[in-house]
């Protein structure tokens, strides 16, 4: 008899028993530190085994063990989450989640959306994003627009910023490396009972390499980026919060193999103002943000000129109530100001802005010790484009005796069409979405092995599909005429395999995901797509891990499945040393076997590479 095996199925087995495979013998159990996460319940903070929602936390020290330069690098260690880059450092790269476009992930700075208007679809730019400033990144999976509004039809990227520890402190790094590559960043700040103030800059060089095949010149990058971040508690009940960031990012391109080189000048400012007051014994807290964002972009090539500008600015209160045994009730109301132009050689080809409002309430609560659940609904007015309601509910039930959880969400979406959409097809309608996933979480070996298993589906509906002419705006337009379905699993599974000398992590994403118009699979979602990482631990003060990206199964670099592109399997190795309390020594080496592979059908990746540096903390 024969015995079928799916491959979702097969490669979902093989990365949990390879991480559990050497825990089959005795050896001591650890402890699992109970992680609180933000994002699922806006801000609530919430132990994650409550969270319902699919979500993953990306701390600063897993941030500098990682050793990446770039967010996108960074995010890949979520599973459910993909990117694509269209060169090096600096080129566009465009964040999934769960095959869901760029667009439908709504990005979040300190609790602050910051996607860009002057983008033809609203998506935010991760290149404009430097890693230093970073204290923690929350991936939270699925739709989210009940909370969230527009832009988190396919889930929340929910960034904080560096905060300062208690009493003074700081640190200064210095790295460099292949193809003339050299980074600099430097933070200070003060932590007290009353007052805290955060400082830090950031400057990013690399002479780069051709993005495009067929290009041997070199295409550059640089980038400087400073913000601050301050604190102050008034009085027992209120609390002030003020962040500034300003990112200024020089791009070498070029558009086709057969293009002269460009240049692209990249200018990024956002920051945001928040009051909190509570009242009641802490029961009640109100908290009203003031945000703004700006962006400027310049694309020079030849003798042409294309310059965007864009600004958002809005204001929010929101208000949080403890009820003890009837859980927490969350509710607030947003509007926001949205304006985009577009230049083209000194020719105003749009200027619009609008201005977006909605309302929003939900319900955490618990039916018992062991099951948690919420509702949540929110009202949207997207000016011109009209009204809508979305919802989501999570739910969690444990079972404490064998450790286990089952998790799950149902949620609707709506994304909003963009300044520039609305600008070329008036009568554009919203992106409907909705969406649901399943999951079993599991510690094994007393808690020295957790697996967590998760089944999604998504459809999208009245998708924004360019059917216009190319050459200029005037001939640009849009319609609501695709569907897409999305589906798949997501396994993840963390361990210490032999504890104190060797922790071992994995994740592995199955997706299915078809145009249901025409039936074909959508452009650049990897169809199996997974990553291994090996930390050895065994030797004071040092570090090595070893990490494996593998992207398999059918991948097309174009719509109606052309321009298919090659599995590819990549492995980095990264080491730090710690020489001494305050000071540091690492290294990375990145596509160690030197892989060939494309991410976009003729654009170019990195081959072997190696980088080194120092960091010391004060």
């Amino acid at each position: 008899m024969m015995v079928r095996v799916s491959t979702p199925g097969f490669m979902a087995g093989f990365f949990i028993a390879a991480v559990a495979a050497p825990l089959l013998s005795t050896a001591p159990a650890f402890a699992q530190s109970e992680i609180t996460v933000f994002a699922p319940f806006r801000g609530i903070a919430t132990p994650i085994a409550r969270a319902g929602s699919a979500v993953s936390v990306i701390t600063r020290e897993e941030i500098e063990q990682a050793g990446q330069t770039s967010v996108a690098e960074i995010l890949r260690s979520s599973p459910g989450v993909s990117f694509n880059s269209s060169g090096g450092f600096g080129s566009s790269t465009d964040v999934r989640i769960r095959g869901a476009d760029s667009q439908h992930t709504m990005v979040l700075i300190d609790g602050v959306p910051v996607t860009d208007t002057t983008s033809t679809r609203n998506a935010f730019d991760f290149t404009m994003l430097p890693v230093g400033s970073i204290e923690r990144i929350e991936v939270l999976r699925g739709p989210q627009s009940a909370l969230y509004g527009s832009d988190a039809i396919g889930g929340v990227i929910a960034i904080t910023t560096r905060q300062p520890t208690q009493g003074f402190s700081g640190s200064a790094s210095v790295e460099g490396g292949s193809f003339g590559t050299h980074r600099e960043a430097l933070r200070a700040g003060y932590g007290g009972d009353q007052f805290s103030i955060t400082g830090y800059a950031e400057h990013f060089s690399t002479q780069g390499y051709s993005r495009r095949a067929g290009n041997d010149e070199e295409d550059g990058s640089r980038q400087w980026t400073g913000g601050l971040r301050g604190q102050a508690n008034l009085s027992e009940n209120l609390s002030l919060d003020a962040a500034f960031q300003v990112t200024d990012l020089e791009t070498d391109y070029d558009r086709r193999d057969t293009d002269p080189a460009g240049d692209a000048d990249r200018l990024s400012i956002n920051g945001h103002a928040r009051a909190s007051h509570e009242s009641f014994d802490g029961r009640w807290r109100q908290t009203v943000t003031a945000f703004a964002s700006s962006s400027d972009r310049r694309f020079t090539e030849n003798a042409s000129v294309e310059d965007y500008y864009g600004n958002r600015i809005g204001v929010e209160h929101t208000g949080e109530i403890r009820w003890d045994a009837l859980g927490t009730t969350l509710y607030g109301v947003t509007g926001e100001q949205q304006s985009a132009e577009y230049i083209t050689n000194g020719v105003v080809q749009f200027d619009r802005d609008e201005l977006y409002w909605g309302a929003f309430a939900m319900q955490q609560f618990s039916l018992g010790p062991a099951f948690h659940v919420s509702t949540a609904i929110r009202f949207d007015d997207f000016a011109g484009a009209g009204t809508f309601v979305t919802g989501r509910g999570t739910a969690v039930y444990e079972i404490y005796e064998t450790e286990t959880r089952f998790h799950g969400s149902l949620g609707t979406g709506a994304k909003a069409p963009s300044l520039r959409q609305r600008a070329a097809t008036p009568n554009l309608r919203p992106e409907e979405s909705w969406g649901a996933d399943i999951g079993v979480a599991q510690t094994f070996f007393d808690g020295r092995l957790t697996v967590d298993v998760t089944g999604f589906y998504q459809e999208i509906e009245d998708l924004h599909v360019y059917t216009g002419g190319f050459g200029s705006f005037a001939v640009e337009a849009w319609d609501n005429i695709d569907e897409a379905r999305l589906m798949g699993i997501e396994v993840t599974a963390d361990a210490r395999v032999i504890p104190g000398h060797l922790d071992a992590s994995a994740h592995y994403t199955y997706l299915d995901a078809e145009d249901a118009t025409t039936g074909d699979r959508l452009q650049r979602r990897p169809e199996h797509e997974a990553q291994v990482t090996l930390s050895y631990i065994g030797i004071d003060r040092l570090r090595i891990s070893g990490v494996v990206n593998w992207v398999g199964g059918e991948r097309f670099s174009r719509s109606r499945e052309r321009d298919p592109l090659d599995p590819y399997t990549r492995v980095d190795v990264i080491a730090s040393y710690q020489a001494h309390e305050h000071l540091e020594i690492y290294g990375r080496v990145e596509n160690l076997f030197d892989v060939e592979y494309e991410e976009i059908k003729g654009y170019n990746t990195p081959s072997l590479s190696a980088y080194a540096g120092i960091r010391a903390t004060f």
